[in-house]
């Protein structure tokens, strides 16, 4: 119930604000400098979000003004010891809208939108289809999951030495294929139910 009413509570004040940006002058899309085009344009930390309670990685920033990126990361999931652990390796795509000014330096993106597919290793997953279950129980072996996801950002700019740098906080809603197909065979499940709320770091190197 808790859970319900923290989601409606958060889709409400997300849903308040536009969802599509009126053109801004160009002087405010001025793209910054790249990175060498191996050498990562960002590290990004996270908390929770269906690939481990804490996850890490790299991210490459493309597109127009940078506004799609690509994400690699790795996160775990502790139990009873290293056996037990799961581990979960993540490739995330998204697109996030160009951040507009908040307040005293402060810039907010409010959309950041995307989807990841995931590979989990632990003793209770299996990367091949499990035999004791019937055809059709599993749409992908248990081992690798889809992983819808929308949010928004909040991020502060700073000068380096030769470019400008940024620091953002960002908060995800998202989901996975499977409690999507359990939602539509299970009219019982409510959407609340298949959500997970992360929230996570980036800063640009």
């Amino acid at each position: 119930m808790r859970m319900r009413y923290l989601f409606s509570l958060c889709l409400s004040v997300w849903l308040a604000f536009p969802f599509i940006s009126h053109a801004q002058d160009a002087a405010d899309k001025v793209d910054r400098p790249k990175n060498a085009w191996y050498a990562p344009d960002y590290v990004v930390a996270q908390h929770a979000g269906l690939i481990g309670i804490l996850a890490a990685g790299i991210g490459y920033d493309f597109g127009k003004h940078d506004r799609t990126n690509a994400e690699l990361m790795y996160g775990f999931t502790p139990n009873y010891g290293f056996k037990n652990t799961t581990h979960t390796f993540t490739t995330r795509i998204y697109y996030q809208s160009h951040p507009k000014p908040l307040f005293k330096g402060f810039q907010i993106s409010w959309i950041r939108a995307g989807a990841g597919i995931s590979m989990t290793i632990g003793e209770q997953f299996e990367t091949f289809f499990p035999k004791k279950y019937p055809n059709g129980y599993y749409i992908w072996p248990t081992a690798t999951r889809i992983l819808p996801f929308v949010g928004s950002a909040l991020r502060r700019e700073f000068q380096g030495k030769k470019r400008p740098h940024f620091g953002e906080l960002y908060g995800e809603i998202g989901t996975t294929d499977v409690m999507i197909v359990d939602k539509y065979r299970n009219k019982g499940i409510s959407v609340p139910d298949i959500l997970n709320l992360a929230v996570g770091l980036r800063y640009s190197l």
